[in-house]
């Protein structure tokens, strides 16, 4: 496929990397000219010398017969404006990155409708949503995360004497938003009904929005969840999307930032998280500061030399888990022989989203469940026999649950009642052996 990648910056130097790796024609724009150089001697791609927000240079690099046109320079503002040309001119999918979240969450203005950009994504935003991930689900059998970390789909065991155990599904009092998408008992999987029942020893599939399936889980384990102390260094914008993924009263969140006008800011947004002025690299401080008792020490300053070294330190001083965040991903191996759990680069879950991008269709495959037998797709609608019906309207083959769809960058669970419209991407879990019958019925496709 052809892909545009405007800004030759560290990020879009690497998903270019990888992008080409994978056997793409890649381009890549920027206007320095030693950028250019350097990316053009070092790298398999085209490059090309100028404002990828002029429409001069786009058709120039042919963005009208593009696959994917990435915006991913340091300006939100610019990869707004470049994006939005780009799709104006052609390009069949565009990607902005943008890292304020007031143009990611807007109340008064949905920016991504009305610059007409198909994705808008934060390196920042997915290197949080992984890290969530880690501290959120440490024991959890498995996790995947869906539509940029709005949805989760946790596997977990039922346990006896647990709320929601022995009970029918239409009997269950699940967070809004929340399905059981499959039950897998002995040698059986089951794409539950309101009749099934959750037995003890199930090895249960839980699908929604992120913060309610986190609610769900506890009525199906008969622990009670601990509370977990979680410390983050740095206040900066991967901090902030960090802590409001923890905001679950089973965690107990500090943050430490040296910066005390951004601490201040931080106490106003984040009142039950604990705040502290301080230096996170100082052994002094850190002793201080009780870390030794911490179940996470979450490192995600800009600097990656501050990184490792606060979460050496952490880990010396006994916090269970230390998780860092890198910039340079040749740095992953070494941390990993440091002792450090866990390293995440913000340029490798970036290129990571931009090759999902790639490989999506009007049918891709999520997930596999249970060796295969049962998969989670995301679908296009196009069916004549979908476009327009209610969901009480539509014969779903047998094994088949709708669990969400996505329309105009909204998530929405839909009920008995929703009328489906062209073109919205519905997530939905099936039987592998009914796939071509879903797939006929949601796509329309042969």
């Amino acid at each position: 496929m052809r892909v545009i990648i405007a800004g030759a910056g560290e990020i879009g130097t690497f998903i270019a990397e990888r992008i080409s790796a994978d056997d793409h024609d890649v381009t890549v724009i920027d206007s320095d000219e030693d950028r250019i150089r350097q990316i053009s001697e070092e790298l398999d791609v085209q490059t090309l010398c100028g404002s990828a927000a002029s429409a001069k240079v786009l058709l120039q690099a042919g963005v009208n017969e593009t696959d994917l046109f990435v915006a991913v320079t340091s300006s939100d503002d610019t990869n707004l404006v470049c994006a939005s040309v780009a799709r104006k001119l052609g390009a069949a999918r565009t990607v902005a990155r943008v890292d304020e979240v007031v143009y990611r969450k807007a109340p008064e203005i949905s920016y991504q409708l009305h610059f007409g950009i198909d994705e808008l994504v934060s390196p920042e935003m997915l290197t949080a949503l992984e890290l969530a991930s880690i501290v959120r689900n440490p024991g959890a059998l498995a996790v995947e995360h869906f539509a940029r970390g709005a949805l989760e789909v946790q596997h977990l065991r039922a346990d006896r004497g647990a709320t929601n155990v022995g009970k029918a599904l239409h009997e269950l009092s699940l967070p809004e938003g929340v399905r059981i998408g499959s039950i897998h008992r002995g040698a059986q999987i089951i794409i539950p009904t309101g009749n099934d029942r959750v037995e003890h020893g199930d090895l249960i599939t839980l699908i929604g929005k992120t913060e309610q399936v986190a609610e769900a889980r506890a009525d199906f384990e008969s622990d009670q969840p601990k509370t977990t102390k979680v410390v983050v260094m740095g206040g900066g914008h991967t901090a902030l999307s960090l802590a409001r993924r923890l905001r679950s009263h089973t965690y107990r969140l500090t943050i430490i930032e040296r910066d005390a006008d951004r601490c201040q800011h931080l106490s106003l947004i984040l009142p039950s998280a604990t705040i502290l002025n301080g230096d996170g690299t100082k052994l002094a401080f850190l002793k201080e500061e009780r870390i030794d008792n911490a179940d996470f020490f979450v490192s995600v300053t800009g600097r990656d030399e501050d990184n490792i070294l606060s979460a050496l330190q952490a880990k010396n001083l006994g916090a269970a888990k230390v998780l860092v965040m890198i910039h340079r991903p040749d740095y992953a191996d070494l941390t990993e022989k440091m002792g450090i759990d866990r390293a995440v680069s913000p340029r490798v879950v970036m290129a990571r989203e931009m090759l999902t991008l790639l490989r999506k269709g009007e049918v891709s495959t999520l997930a596999r469940l249970e060796n295969g037998r049962a998969e989670i797709l995301e679908i296009t609608v196009l069916g004549n026999d979908f476009v327009g019906q209610k969901l009480r309207d539509i014969q779903l083959p047998p094994g088949c649950l709708i669990l969400t769809l996505q329309r105009d960058g909204e998530i929405l669970v839909p009920d008995a009642d929703t009328v489906f419209q062209l073109e919205d991407t519905v997530l939905v879990i099936g039987l592998q052996k009914q796939r071509k019958k879903i797939v006929r019925l949601i796509s329309g496709q042969g």
